[in-house]
Protein backbone atom coordinates (compact mmCIF):
# COMPACT_ATOMS: atom_id res chain seq x y z
CA UNK A 1 0.00 0.00 0.00
CA UNK A 2 1.40 3.57 -1.02
CA UNK A 3 0.73 6.63 0.68
CA UNK A 4 0.25 9.47 -1.75
CA UNK A 5 1.37 12.81 -0.43
CA UNK A 6 -0.59 16.17 -1.97
CA UNK A 7 0.80 19.74 -1.52
CA UNK A 8 -0.69 22.82 -2.60
CA UNK A 9 1.42 26.22 -3.01
CA UNK A 10 -0.51 29.41 -1.89
CA UNK A 11 0.58 32.58 -2.83
CA UNK A 12 0.36 35.72 -0.28
CA UNK A 13 1.41 39.50 -1.62
CA UNK A 14 3.34 41.33 1.16
CA UNK A 15 3.99 44.66 1.12
CA UNK A 16 7.14 44.45 3.25
CA UNK A 17 9.78 42.02 3.36
CA UNK A 18 8.46 38.97 5.69
CA UNK A 19 9.38 36.00 4.20
CA UNK A 20 12.20 34.03 4.70
CA UNK A 21 14.51 35.54 1.96
CA UNK A 22 13.99 39.37 2.67
CA UNK A 23 16.08 42.45 0.42
CA UNK A 24 18.51 44.77 2.37
CA UNK A 25 16.97 47.90 1.59
CA UNK A 26 13.24 49.31 0.60
CA UNK A 27 13.45 50.73 -2.64
CA UNK A 28 16.06 50.73 -5.37
CA UNK A 29 16.96 53.56 -7.05
CA UNK A 30 18.27 53.00 -10.77
CA UNK A 31 20.03 56.48 -12.06
CA UNK A 32 20.07 56.63 -15.99
CA UNK A 33 23.53 56.91 -16.23
CA UNK A 34 24.47 53.73 -15.19
CA UNK A 35 23.77 50.26 -16.89
CA UNK A 36 22.88 48.11 -13.79
CA UNK A 37 22.26 48.46 -10.06
CA UNK A 38 22.24 45.63 -7.46
CA UNK A 39 20.60 44.72 -4.94
CA UNK A 40 21.26 42.17 -2.42
CA UNK A 41 18.97 39.20 -1.50
CA UNK A 42 19.67 37.49 1.85
CA UNK A 43 17.86 33.96 3.05
CA UNK A 44 17.37 33.73 7.00
CA UNK A 45 16.08 30.03 6.67
CA UNK A 46 17.89 27.08 7.86
CA UNK A 47 17.10 25.85 4.58
CA UNK A 48 17.27 26.74 0.93
CA UNK A 49 15.01 28.24 -1.02
CA UNK A 50 14.12 28.74 -4.49
CA UNK A 51 13.51 32.63 -5.58
CA UNK A 52 11.78 33.63 -8.50
CA UNK A 53 12.13 37.90 -9.68
CA UNK A 54 10.90 39.87 -12.21
CA UNK A 55 10.28 43.60 -13.14
CA UNK A 56 6.37 45.15 -13.41
CA UNK A 57 5.32 48.80 -14.71
CA UNK A 58 2.11 49.00 -11.86
CA UNK A 59 0.15 45.97 -13.03
CA UNK A 60 0.56 43.34 -9.82
CA UNK A 61 -1.28 40.82 -12.28
CA UNK A 62 0.60 41.11 -15.22
CA UNK A 63 2.37 38.04 -15.82
CA UNK A 64 6.38 38.45 -16.12
CA UNK A 65 6.52 36.53 -19.84
CA UNK A 66 4.18 38.72 -20.97
CA UNK A 67 6.00 42.19 -20.30
CA UNK A 68 8.38 44.03 -22.35
CA UNK A 69 10.69 46.90 -20.17
CA UNK A 70 13.35 48.57 -20.28
CA UNK A 71 13.94 47.16 -16.92
CA UNK A 72 14.62 43.05 -16.37
CA UNK A 73 16.42 41.23 -13.63
CA UNK A 74 18.92 38.93 -13.58
CA UNK A 75 19.11 35.58 -12.83
CA UNK A 76 15.70 35.35 -13.17
CA UNK A 77 15.37 32.42 -11.06
CA UNK A 78 17.85 30.97 -8.44
CA UNK A 79 18.42 29.15 -5.19
CA UNK A 80 19.70 30.50 -2.18
CA UNK A 81 21.23 28.35 0.30
CA UNK A 82 20.48 28.65 3.70
CA UNK A 83 22.02 31.55 5.95
CA UNK A 84 23.25 33.16 2.09
CA UNK A 85 23.79 35.94 0.33
CA UNK A 86 22.63 36.73 -3.54
CA UNK A 87 23.08 39.56 -5.39
CA UNK A 88 20.25 40.35 -8.18
CA UNK A 89 21.37 42.97 -10.66
CA UNK A 90 18.41 45.43 -12.37
CA UNK A 91 19.64 45.99 -15.69
CA UNK A 92 18.26 48.08 -18.41
CA UNK A 93 17.60 47.82 -22.27
CA UNK A 94 17.71 50.04 -25.45
CA UNK A 95 14.00 50.91 -24.19
CA UNK A 96 14.81 52.99 -21.45
CA UNK A 97 15.74 55.65 -24.33
CA UNK A 98 12.27 56.33 -24.68
CA UNK A 99 11.83 57.17 -21.11
CA UNK A 100 11.17 60.79 -19.68
CA UNK A 101 13.96 62.68 -19.06
CA UNK A 102 12.59 65.29 -17.04
CA UNK A 103 11.37 62.99 -14.30
CA UNK A 104 11.45 59.63 -12.41
CA UNK A 105 9.59 56.82 -13.57
CA UNK A 106 8.38 54.05 -11.77
CA UNK A 107 8.76 50.46 -11.65
CA UNK A 108 8.32 47.60 -9.17
CA UNK A 109 10.71 44.56 -8.48
CA UNK A 110 8.93 41.73 -7.19
CA UNK A 111 10.86 38.81 -5.53
CA UNK A 112 8.92 35.38 -4.84
CA UNK A 113 10.00 33.32 -1.95
CA UNK A 114 8.94 29.42 -2.28
CA UNK A 115 10.34 27.56 0.15
CA UNK A 116 11.43 23.98 0.35
CA UNK A 117 8.78 20.55 0.69
CA UNK A 118 9.00 19.75 3.85
CA UNK A 119 11.29 16.31 4.01
CA UNK A 120 8.41 14.26 5.40
CA UNK A 121 6.01 14.38 2.30
CA UNK A 122 3.68 11.35 4.03
CA UNK A 123 0.46 13.46 4.35
CA UNK A 124 -1.03 16.78 2.79
CA UNK A 125 1.14 19.53 3.20
CA UNK A 126 0.60 23.44 2.37
CA UNK A 127 3.49 25.99 1.10
CA UNK A 128 3.26 29.47 1.52
CA UNK A 129 5.47 31.37 -1.24
CA UNK A 130 5.63 35.02 -0.11
CA UNK A 131 5.56 37.62 -3.40
CA UNK A 132 7.71 40.43 -2.06
CA UNK A 133 7.15 44.06 -4.41
CA UNK A 134 9.91 47.15 -4.29
CA UNK A 135 9.59 50.38 -6.40
CA UNK A 136 12.40 50.96 -8.39
CA UNK A 137 12.70 55.06 -9.20
CA UNK A 138 14.06 55.16 -12.50
CA UNK A 139 16.26 58.84 -12.12
CA UNK A 140 17.20 60.55 -15.06
CA UNK A 141 20.54 62.05 -14.14
CA UNK A 142 20.14 65.56 -15.72
CA UNK A 143 17.44 66.66 -13.33
CA UNK A 144 17.18 70.00 -12.28
CA UNK A 145 16.55 69.83 -8.78
CA UNK A 146 18.14 67.73 -6.20
CA UNK A 147 16.59 65.16 -4.30
CA UNK A 148 17.41 66.36 -1.02
CA UNK A 149 16.12 69.73 -1.86
CA UNK A 150 12.69 67.74 -2.55
CA UNK A 151 10.28 69.95 0.66
CA UNK A 152 10.74 73.54 -1.15
CA UNK A 153 8.65 71.73 -4.08
CA UNK A 154 5.80 70.70 -1.96
CA UNK A 155 2.78 72.35 -0.84
CA UNK A 156 -0.69 72.03 0.28
CA UNK A 157 -2.58 73.24 -2.60
CA UNK A 158 -6.42 74.39 -1.72
CA UNK A 159 -9.33 74.76 -4.11
CA UNK A 160 -12.55 75.37 -1.87
CA UNK A 161 -12.88 72.93 0.84
CA UNK A 162 -10.82 70.14 -1.50
CA UNK A 163 -7.63 70.39 -0.85
CA UNK A 164 -4.24 68.04 -2.66
CA UNK A 165 -0.86 67.49 -1.67
CA UNK A 166 0.81 69.40 -4.86
CA UNK A 167 4.26 68.07 -5.76
CA UNK A 168 6.14 70.46 -8.26
CA UNK A 169 9.14 68.03 -8.01
CA UNK A 170 10.46 65.45 -10.90
CA UNK A 171 10.37 63.18 -7.91
CA UNK A 172 8.00 60.34 -6.41
CA UNK A 173 7.43 61.73 -2.91
CA UNK A 174 6.05 58.41 -1.19
CA UNK A 175 4.25 60.49 1.97
CA UNK A 176 3.85 58.39 5.38
CA UNK A 177 1.87 60.77 7.30
CA UNK A 178 0.71 64.66 7.01
CA UNK A 179 -0.23 66.61 10.28
CA UNK A 180 -1.07 69.87 11.80
CA UNK A 181 0.81 69.49 14.75
CA UNK A 182 4.54 69.50 14.31
CA UNK A 183 5.45 66.96 16.31
CA UNK A 184 2.21 64.79 16.35
CA UNK A 185 1.62 61.33 17.31
CA UNK A 186 0.10 58.89 15.46
CA UNK A 187 -3.23 59.89 16.10
CA UNK A 188 -2.56 63.21 15.09
CA UNK A 189 -1.40 61.38 11.17
CA UNK A 190 -4.60 62.99 8.73
CA UNK A 191 -3.43 60.33 5.96
CA UNK A 192 -5.24 57.15 6.35
CA UNK A 193 -3.06 55.31 4.41
CA UNK A 194 0.71 55.79 2.42
CA UNK A 195 -0.02 58.09 -0.50
CA UNK A 196 2.43 58.00 -3.56
CA UNK A 197 2.61 61.44 -4.97
CA UNK A 198 3.41 61.32 -9.08
CA UNK A 199 5.77 64.01 -10.48
CA UNK A 200 4.30 67.45 -11.59
CA UNK A 201 1.23 66.15 -9.95
CA UNK A 202 -1.28 67.03 -6.99
CA UNK A 203 -2.78 64.22 -5.29
CA UNK A 204 -6.32 64.64 -3.42
CA UNK A 205 -7.19 64.34 0.08
CA UNK A 206 -9.69 62.51 1.54
CA UNK A 207 -9.77 65.02 4.84
CA UNK A 208 -9.33 68.08 2.85
CA UNK A 209 -12.06 70.44 4.93
CA UNK A 210 -8.74 69.77 7.83
CA UNK A 211 -6.34 72.11 5.79
CA UNK A 212 -8.83 75.34 4.50
CA UNK A 213 -8.32 77.51 7.31
CA UNK A 214 -4.54 76.29 7.88
CA UNK A 215 -1.35 77.86 6.68
CA UNK A 216 1.04 75.27 7.19
CA UNK A 217 1.19 71.29 7.86
CA UNK A 218 3.99 69.04 9.07
CA UNK A 219 4.27 65.93 6.17
CA UNK A 220 6.26 62.67 6.46
CA UNK A 221 8.00 61.22 3.69
CA UNK A 222 10.63 58.47 2.81
CA UNK A 223 14.07 59.27 1.43
CA UNK A 224 16.35 57.07 -1.20
CA UNK A 225 17.65 55.57 2.30
CA UNK A 226 13.53 54.62 2.69
CA UNK A 227 14.24 56.84 6.80
CA UNK A 228 11.02 58.98 7.47
CA UNK A 229 11.79 62.66 7.50
CA UNK A 230 9.21 65.11 8.84
CA UNK A 231 9.49 68.85 7.10
CA UNK A 232 7.09 71.63 6.84
CA UNK A 233 5.26 72.63 3.74
CA UNK A 234 3.29 75.82 3.38
CA UNK A 235 -0.96 75.54 2.17
CA UNK A 236 -1.77 78.10 -0.09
Amino acid sequence: MKTLSCGLLLLTLSAHASASVVMNNTRVIFPSDKESVNVQLINKSAEGHLVQSWVDNGNPNEKPENLRLPLAVVPAVVKIGAGDGQILTVVKSNLAAALPADRETLFWLNFIDIPPQPKDKRGNFIQFAVRNRVKVFYRPAALNVRQIDVQTHLQIKREGNNACVNNRSPYFITAAGLSNVQKGSQKDNLLKKTLLIKPFSCAPLDNSIAYVSKRQTWLTYLDDFGTLRTVSIPVI
